[in-house]
């Protein structure tokens, strides 16, 4: 993983205020908007669920680390595996759902 801060915002890649969120530092990605159970808060903050981060994450690390990441949200607690199966189905498609699907069905019970 990078040092970055990655930020989903829901909106058109076209969006004309991309400029005013150019912050060095911050990865911006855009896309339709979430299904209201991908969404939490969390200190007051919105924030992506557990399941929709883990599906995000494999787009930008390897199997060890996706894996890694898995492992340490059961241990917290935080693993729902019917809400990630819930995740992934409401994906069309991604280069990573190759690797995501490798790496959860260790975790899908």
């Amino acid at each position: 993983m990078d040092d970055f801060i990655h930020i989903y915002v829901p909106n058109s890649p076209d969006d004309p205020r991309d400029d005013l969120l150019d912050l060095p530092g911050v990865v911006i990605h855009r896309g339709p908007p979430l299904h209201p159970e991908e969404l939490t808060v969390h200190r007051g903050i919105p924030i992506t669920s557990v399941a929709r981060t883990l599906l995000d994450c494999a787009d930008c690390c390897a199997a060890w680390e996706l894996r890694e990441m898995f492992i340490s949200a059961r241990e917290q607690g935080l693993l729902d595996v019917a809400a990630v199966r819930r995740a992934r189905a409401r994906v069309e498609w991604r280069p990573s759902l190759g690797l995501f699907d490798a790496v959860f069905e260790e975790f899908d019970e």
